[in-house]
């Protein structure tokens, strides 16, 4: 019974959630857009006017600079000061927003010096295709050991840069926020303050542990370019939802350090703190995959498909056919072995159906292409096949080839 007036209780605030994203937030994101592109495009113009950046000057590199600012901005605060420490805060909302131009310049940089043959001379270039996460590259033989970074390293390499960029703002904000709940004065305001402090303090630190749990279990293969397939029920994306949120709270904690500003500040923190629990109800939301096991050869590509495949949801499961007249002790056995697989259905049915999804909370069925005979028309019908390209898109299966039925 509790458990039905949670879920209850949840829905009405998911639902409150969503109106709020769709009256309020959608028409500010508007704006937002357009002042941050412009702000991006004179940033970008002055860099190239300047000329080309010092090789130290990297996303990263600004991102562990301005955080580094929680020291002096703690001990001011501490001290007693006010306005220093508000303009510390705007200045490292500024950096952020500056480490994400520095990235894209360093990308474009790269992109414009590589030709193919300097691809061929440069070491590093070398290294980078050993390196890749896509199985279209070939092992060159020369004659001397070669150590090739595997597919999970290679992919965390990638994925770094936008990990520790939200770390880093979390790193920034949750220590202010905490001493901010030793200044609170007592005022009949003071509940509302230490109330929103909390909420935004507990939603930060789950959001930051579920960061770390998805950037250090995360799979060797990129997620699939998703093509007419909406994962979300909002109207409002997540990296959206995102920077509406990052602007309400380092404007917010601004404008709350400054003691005739306290009240906005409070109203944009309070803005901040419905965005805050939906950036961490989209990142634990569950999403239930489902593969055939069931192959010919277990080899690098068919723990590529999985690894993409886990990629578009939270969990996957690998049904193993009974009926196949293979092995199915060493096929269930391989996808146990397998860090991307998290259940195994031995002696799944041959073909899907909507029947056996719901009974196993599956949410959508995921086929390599030309192969989704394994899906019932049903299940295509309901859009819960998936293919998934060999160029890496996905996509919902729009046309079967004849299916078995029951």
């Amino acid at each position: 019974m509790m458990e039905g007036i949670l879920v209850h209780i949840f829905g009405i605030i998911d639902a409150s959630v969503e109106l709020y994203l769709s009256s309020v937030i959608a028409p500010f994101l508007v704006f937002h857009e357009k002042f941050y592109t412009e702000l991006n495009r004179f940033l970008r113009k002055t860099i190239d006017d300047k000329g080309p950046l010092p090789a130290w000057c990297t996303a990263n590199f600004i991102t562990y600079f301005r955080t580094v600012f929680v020291f002096p901005s703690l001990f001011l605060m501490s001290m007693g000061w006010r306005f220093l420490p508000a303009l510390i805060v705007l200045l490292v909302d500024f950096g952020d927003f500056l480490d994400g131009v520095v990235a894209r310049y360093w990308v474009e940089m790269k992109s414009a010096k590589t030709t193919p043959k300097e691809e061929e001379e440069t070491e590093d270039t070398a290294i980078e295709k050993k390196t890749s996460n896509e199985d279209g590259y070939h092992v060159v033989s020369t004659g001397s050991p070669q150590v090739i970074t595997s597919w999970v390293i290679s992919r965390r390499q990638q994925a770094y840069g936008g990990f520790i960029d939200a770390i880093c703002d979390k790193a920034f904000l949750i220590p202010c926020w905490i001493l901010l709940l030793s200044m609170i004065p007592g005022t009949r305001m003071s509940i509302v303050q230490y109330v929103v402090l909390f909420s935004l303090i507990t939603a930060e630190i789950a959001s930051g542990c579920v960061r770390f749990r998805a950037y250090f279990t995360n799979g060797g293969a990129a997620t699939p370019v998703v093509e007419d397939i909406d994962f979300s029920s909002s109207a409002i994306k997540a990296d959206h939802v995102g920077k509406a949120k990052q602007t309400f709270e380092m404007v917010g904690t601004t404008l709350f350090l400054v003691p005739f500003m306290r009240l906005p500040g409070l109203l944009f923190l309070i803005a901040a703190t419905p965005l805050a629990y939906e950036s961490v109800r989209r990142k634990i939301k569950k999403r239930v995959m489902y593969v055939d096991g069931t192959v010919e050869k277990f080899d690098h590509s068919v723990v590529k498909f999985w690894m993409q495949s886990k990629s578009l949801g939270s969990k996957l499961i690998v049904g193993i056919s009974g009926e196949s007249g293979k092995p199915a002790s060493d096929l269930v056995l391989n996808a146990c072995s397998c860090s991307s697989v998290d259940a195994v259905v031995a002696e799944a049915p041959d073909v899907i159906t909507n029947t056996f999804m719901s009974k196993h909370g599956i949410d959508y069925v995921v086929c390599p292409a030309g192969k989704q005979g394994i899906v019932h028309d049903d299940v295509v019908e309901s859009s819960q096949c998936i293919i998934i390209e060999d160029d890496g898109v996905a996509h919902p299966a729009k046309a079967k080839s004849p299916l078995k039925t029951e």
